[in-house]
């Protein structure tokens, strides 16, 4: 079965979705002894909220020094108190900032900021601070984001967030500039913070093999991505109505070696016959992974997606939603297809050299949303899905 086929098995119609009317605002109560009597208890409501968070941090010190629970179940206990105590009261929120990995950003930070938002966080405190353009993804949750590389240059990024892309360490210098920047920047001065780091200490049994996805799906929200508005970039790019996006990076899943090149190129060409293909390559490296660049060719269009660094993932979010399908290395890319119900082909070198963890919780999700029959995962050498 040809690649084509195979994606055209993959595409199913979206299920239509109804906009649920906009509930009617309550009418303020009449009575003046009501609304002193309804603040009393709001604030006694507080009070004895606090005095739960009090007593939950005491136990937590007092169990973890009799040794009956681990430093790892501590601090999971701490992130979760410090998140939900973050989203209390009328006070604005910074969430970020977020300088790691696209798949770790998709899959876990951004669920989690919905599973926030479920337990009571109004959007409209919200103001989250990424990198690349990475707006689009987060506006079913605010309108309101801070590009960090509007704040500093490319180079600066990379060169201040090399090493370990977990952001287990709220305490980096650049974490706390970005955050004084925007604080003063958009008047935020007293704005509380949830950082990345909650996340991924109240992740961590997950992420040492510890835990289940259980674990992982107990404090997030999975939902469809809304499609982006056409930037500018991507409005003036003369492209096919119909094509299929290509991004093939070498990772620790694709090395770059010669054979994978050569299963990229002879895929691309191969695609091209049946349907355009528009090839999203970069010339600029904000991380470890380096694109697959080819000339273009009859019905392959190589785009540069980081002309503007700080909307390049803007632009390749337009064109892969707006894509036929998505064919690249499985990563943080062939989870955004799917969120945007477009089909994807996923490809590796050696299933050693990823955590299938992340594939069991990408596909956990997808299916959650009934998106799961868009994510397809194989290897390059022997083309047999995992």
């Amino acid at each position: 079965m040809g690649i084509s086929d195979r994606l055209g098995k993959l595409v199913a119609p979206a299920p239509r979705q109804t906009r649920s009317s906009e509930p009617a605002s309550a009418a303020d109560p009449a009575n003046e002894d009501l609304k002193r009597s309804v603040h009393a208890l709001a604030r006694q409501v507080g009070q004895l909220r606090g005095l739960v968070y009090q007593q939950s941090d005491m136990l937590t010190e007092a169990l973890q020094r009799a040794g009956w629970q681990s430093d790892e179940d501590a601090a999971q206990q701490r992130s979760l108190q410090r998140a939900l105590r973050a989203i209390e009261g009328h006070a604005d929120i910074i969430v970020g900032p977020w300088t790691g990995e696209v798949g770790f950003e998709l899959m876990y930070w951004i669920p989690f900021l919905g599973w926030l938002a479920e337990q009571g966080l109004d959007p409209r405190r919200i103001t989250v601070i990424s990198r690349g353009g990475a707006a689009p993804w987060y506006r079913h949750l605010t309108p309101n984001y801070v590009d960090l590389l509007d704040l500093i240059t490319p180079d600066e990024f990379r060169e201040r967030t090399a090493g370990p892309k977990k952001q287990v360490d709220a305490s980096r210098d650049l974490d706390h500039e970005i955050v004084d920047m925007v604080r003063k920047s958009r008047g935020l001065e007293k704005a509380g913070l949830v950082h990345p780091s909650t996340m991924f200490r109240l992740l961590s049994p997950f992420f040492r093999k510890r835990a289940s996805v259980d674990l992982v799906e107990s404090f997030t929200s999975y939902r469809k991505l809304s499609l982006p508005v056409a930037a500018p970039a991507t409005a003036t790019m003369e492209l096919p109505p119909q094509y299929v996006a290509c991004k093939f990076y070498f990772s620790k899943a694709f090395p770059d070696t010669e054979a994978n090149r050569a299963f990229a190129a002879d895929l691309i060409r191969t695609i091209s016959r049946d349907v355009p293909v528009v090839l999203l390559s970069t010339a600029l490296r904000l991380d470890e992974h380096s694109d697959f660049q080819t000339a273009g060719a009859s019905g392959v269009y190589v785009v540069d997606a980081h002309a503007v660094p700080q909307r390049n993932l803007e632009v390749q979010t337009r064109l892969i939603a707006g894509s036929r399908g998505f064919v690249g290395t499985y990563g943080g890319f062939s989870y955004l297809a799917p969120f945007y119900g477009v089909p994807a082909i996923a490809y590796y070198d050696d299933p050693a050299r990823f955590s299938s963890r992340h594939l069991a919780m990408a596909r956990s999700a997808l299916e959650s949303l009934g998106l799961g029959r868009l994510f397809e995962v194989r290897g390059a050498t022997s083309d047999a899905q995992v």
